[in-house]
């Protein structure tokens, strides 16, 4: 009997620590949204943009990152991938803006949707990956976000 009590009283203890340390840690919650996208540069090689992302802490704790990779849909298609490298940090119920460099692999139909005059918005889909590092422990934080991209704003910003 007094075996039995000592195996409780470990496993409670036990059981106490590992719930204490399995927490959530400093990942947090987070939402990000595309405010803007443009077209840079292009080249018979390779088509450039820079998209405009807001990206929001909706946790009570300050939140750290090395870096993300960004993957564009316009219209149910994908469009192309962007990274950044650069570190950010963002204080409690804050939020940010960033631009990332995107590099377009399919810029046919980029062209297409921009200057279809049918319609003055394409649905975009963003599908985000934020690095963390909490001690020696790396995290991947996957984000994704939907909405409406307003066409005659980015129309009126192009070269002519």
């Amino acid at each position: 009997m007094i075996m039995f009590r000592t195996g409780i009283l470990f496993l409670a203890t036990f059981t106490f620590f590992a719930a204490g340390c399995s927490g959530p840690g400093l990942r947090g919650s987070m939402s990000i949204s595309l405010v803007d996208f443009r077209r840079t540069e292009a080249s018979e090689l390779e088509t450039r943009g820079i998209l405009t992302v807001k990206i929001v802490n909706e946790s009570i704790s300050p939140l750290g990152y090395s870096g993300s990779t960004h993957k564009l849909y316009l219209n149910g298609q994908y469009v192309g991938k962007g990274t950044s490298d650069r570190p950010f940090g963002m204080p409690p119920l804050s939020s940010t803006t960033h631009e990332i460099d995107l590099t377009l692999e399919n810029p046919a139909l980029v062209r297409k949707i921009m200057l279809a005059p049918e319609s003055d918005s394409a649905a975009y889909r963003l599908e985000s990956v934020f690095f963390q590092t909490v001690y020696e422990d790396k995290f991947q934080i996957k984000v994704q976000s939907e909405g409406s991209l307003d066409l005659r704003k980015i129309r009126a910003a192009q070269p002519k």
